[in-house]
This record gives C-alpha cells, sequence and structure tokens, in this order.
C-alpha cells in the first residue's frame, strides 16, 4: 500500500501534535506493506524509510481548493492509494484517513466561520475514515457529525518510555543547576492565553496568590513567550514564575522533580501531558473535563477547574507524602497503559479500510461530485 502523509503540521507548530506525528510516523514506517510519502511543507523531520517530498507551503488564508487540486496531483504522481494529514487538509479523490484530535472549537463555540475550521470541517466531510485519539473526542464527533458513526474508530496517544520515565536525583540536580531552579515547583505546560481561555491557567495564578505557607515556583512550559505581567505582579513575595522551552529529556526531567503537573483545562481531547507527567513519576492535578476523566483514569487528584481554593487544597495535598506516594505508584501503573504501537496499528487497519472503500461505486461517484464542488470553489475563492 503506497500512503502519501501531509506534513502540514510541522510546519504550522510544535506542539502537542507535531510530537504525537513524531512518535506515530516511524513506527507506521517499520511496516513492511506500507510505502510511506511525506510531503513536507517545512520543517519536517527526516524518518527513516519514509520518502520526503518537498512540496509549496500551506497559507491560512489562501486558496484551499486549489491546495487540494495540488495536493492530488502529487497523490497520484506518486501512486497514492491513501492520503493521510496531519492536520486538516485534503486530496481530490484519493481515499483520506482523518485523525482528529478534539472537537474543541464546535463544542465551546468559537468563530466557526474562520478558515482553519472551515477547513477541519470540509476534512470531515471528505475523510473515508476517521481515528479519534480518545472516546470523547469520537462521541463529540458522532453527536456533531452522525455520519462518522460506522466509520470511526478510537486509538489512544501513547508515551516515549525511553524518554519519559522517572529520573534520578543526579540528573535532577543537573537540571536544576541549567535552569536556576532552588525551590519547589509546580509544571504548568501549553498556553495561557486569556482569550478562549480553555486551558484555564489563570486558575493557577489565582490560587498561587493565597499560597503564603509554602515557597515555590511555577515553571511555565512553553505556551505564550512571556507571562502576563499582571498575573506576576499579584504574586505574593513567597511565590515566582518563569517560562522555559524544554527539550522532551528536559522536559521528563522537570516532571521528574515537580510538586505536580497542573493541568486545569477545561477541555481536552486527549492531554499528552497527563501521561507523559505520569510516566516520570509526577503526581497529575486536573479536571476531569473533556478526555482528561477517560485518560487519568483513578491515577489524577482532580478538581472541577472554577475554585481557586480548591487548587490550592489539591496543590497541598500532593505534598503530603502518603498521598504523594499513592498517586505516583497509580500514574505508573496508568502511564503504561498508553503505546504509540497501538495506535500506529489503529491506523494501519484503517488505511486498509479506506483503501477498500475507495474501490467501491458510491465512493467513486462522491469524489466525482466531490471535485465538481471543489473546482467551483477553487474559481471564486480568494485570499483572505
Amino acid at each position: 500500500m503506497r500512503l502519501v502523509v501531509d506534513g502540514i503540521f510541522f510546519q504550522l507548530a510544535h506542539t502537542g501534535i507535531a510530537r504525537v506525528w513524531s512518535s506515530i510516523l516511524p513506527r507506521l514506517a517499520s511496516y513492511s506493506n506500507l510505502k510511506i510519502a511525506l510531503l513536507d511543507r517545512g520543517n519536517c523531520p527526516s524518518i527513516e524509510g519514509i520518502e520526503r517530498v518537498d512540496f509549496p507551503s500551506y497559507k491560512l488564508h489562501a486558496n484551499s481548493a486549489a491546495d487540494s487540486f495540488l495536493i492530488e496531483k502529487y497523490c497520484t504522481e506518486l501512486d497514492a492509494d491513501v492520503f493521510l494529514s496531519t492536520y486538516y487538509t485534503t486530496p481530490m479523490s484519493t481515499p483520506s484517513v482523518l485523525v482528529v484530535y478534539d472537537m474543541i472549537p464546535e463544542v465551546l463555540g468559537f468563530n466557526l466561520s474562520d478558515r482553519t475550521w472551515q477547513e477541519k470541517a470540509i476534512a470531515i466531510a471528505f475523510a473515508s475514515n476517521y481515528v479519534c485519539i480518545s472516546e470523547n473526542t469520537r462521541s463529540d464527533l458522532n453527536c456533531l457529525y452522525p455520519s462518522t458513526l460506522a466509520r470511526s474508530i478510537v486509538t489512544h496517544c501513547g508515551v516515549e518510555r525511553e524518554t519519559f520515565r522517572p529520573h534520578d536525583n543526579q540528573r535532577l540536580q543537573k537540571f536544576n543547576r541549567q535552569f536556576g531552579i532552588s525551590k519547589p515547583y509546580f509544571v504548568l505546560v501549553g498556553s495561557r492565553k486569556q482569550g478562549h481561555g480553555y486551558k484555564n491557567a489563570q486558575l493557577l495564578f489565582d490560587a498561587a496568590r493565597e499560597m503564603r505557607d509554602l515557597e515555590f515556583e511555577i515553571v511555565c512550559v512553553g505556551g505564550e513567550q512571556k507571562i502576563d505581567p499582571d498575573a506576576l505582579a499579584a504574586l505574593p513575595t513567597n511565590v515566582s514564575a518563569r517560562r522555559v522551552d524544554l527539550t522532551d529529556e528536559e522536559l521528563a526531567c522537570a516532571y521528574s522533580g515537580a510538586e505536580a503537573l497542573v493541568f486545569p483545562s477545561l477541555y481536552e481531547g486527549f492531554g499528552l501531558p497527563i501521561i507523559e507527567a505520569m510516566a516520570c513519576g509526577c503526581p497529575v492535578i486536573a479536571t476531569k473535563k473533556g478526555a482528561l476523566a477517560e485518560i487519568s483514569g483513578d491515577s489524577a487528584t482532580f478538581i472541577s477547574g472554577h475554585n481557586k481554593d480548591e487548587l490550592r487544597h489539591a496543590m497541598s495535598s500532593v505534598r503530603v507524602p502518603s498521598h504523594r506516594k499513592q498517586l505516583v505508584e497509580k500514574g505508573l501503573r496508568r502511564a503504561a497503559l498508553f503505546d504509540w504501537d497501538v495506535m500506529a496499528r489503529g491506523l494501519h487497519g484503517s488505511f486498509k479500510k479506506a483503501q477498500e472503500d475507495g474501490e467501491t461505486s458510491a465512493m467513486k461517484n462522491f469524489f466525482d461530485q466531490w471535485k465538481w464542488l471543489r473546482r467551483i470553489q477553487s474559481e471564486v475563492d480568494v485570499e483572505i
């Protein structure tokens, strides 16, 4: 089978989705019956066993229908049986498997006229089969798009166990020296934006304002380049905060030495930091929103995500030795359940199904109608 993968997300960002594909693509490359060509729009990694093909960069606000015609041209030249995008791009008549990460914009009421979310809706309409990274994501997808029910599966993300593991004291001391960390700290991962705010990072700063009995630091990993000055100014003298960019190895060290990962998100399609932290022996404080209860099992300290005093209590409780020991042991067992090889097998099975579906007369008729509609769109679409 010949698989063409659009590496668009590597061009767009280096966040969790890019890390998912960095783990999955090498595993797909190990299948002897699968030949993979990766369309490189920029920043794609070099992966053994995968042919990297130079491809024009993606413009979020340009003519997406024209981009689809170009993708199909390459799929034809590469003799593709199935197409797979790392985000929400589509060909014209090559059967497509779509990985659905979450339904955050639809569930939380984002502006769905935004070009990105329109492209997502187009990708959902076109795909032959759907691979959802959690039961919660599949449930939301099926509710919003009932026609996907019979063609969608769940296959969870995994953990890179060689990287995300408990680190010894010597390595942790080196990490602390490298980043100038000299007191207990809690880890916060990802965006701290106030806009849609579903990551809910402000709750941690609100809780920290009233924690005057412990000297500690908030280590913000990734996200916006600067921490909100007003949030910093409101912290008491015993609490500080910093933002850092970390490699995966450094992130594993950060988890291993932290008091806890604080993950107060109000919706997640999966929550990769949770299982990576657990794999490092780091207690997790999280909500049960979206897929977080599904992923965490009984191995996290749960909060509602709406009460700073509740979070403050949780941050204190994870430092109690007996409770902490229990959380670490449960977390290590929980993280062991998530395996990238299992996700790769789920994807591989979907490729076969999509290839078979693409040979049916119904699907061929659909592709003909689809090309007609996209051709009309390409003639009226403009860059905005």
